[in-house]
């Protein structure tokens, strides 16, 4: 039983030290300074290197969806000038033209 009890022990012990250690570790890290430094040194060199990577992919889609808006926005003003038949005219014509078979 002796044992059991010094290995009780040892594990309280630890389990209070590392509280002990991840406390000072966050009560540290809370100071500002060390989130300054952090932001400073970790955080905003991955932020640019993300947004230096990502930019020219995300300009090349707004200009992508920019040049297909305006094909979109053509392509309708010339099937509505065009003054034939209407596209809902052209489904009744092939609705009536597939009832007859």
């Amino acid at each position: 039983m002796d044992t059991a009890a010094r290995e009780a022990r040892a594990r309280s012990a630890l389990q209070e030290l590392g509280l002990e250690i991840a406390d000072k570790w966050a009560s540290g890290f809370e100071e500002r300074p060390t989130q300054q430094l952090v932001l400073q040194k970790l955080i905003d060199p991955i932020v640019r290197h993300v947004l230096n990577s990502m930019l020219p992919w995300i300009i090349g889609l707004g200009i992508f969806f920019l040049v297909l808006l305006v094909c979109t926005v053509a392509t309708t003003y010339v099937v509505i000038r065009s003054g034939g038949p209407s596209p809902m005219e052209m489904v009744a014509a092939a609705i009536a033209a597939a009832a007859k078979h």
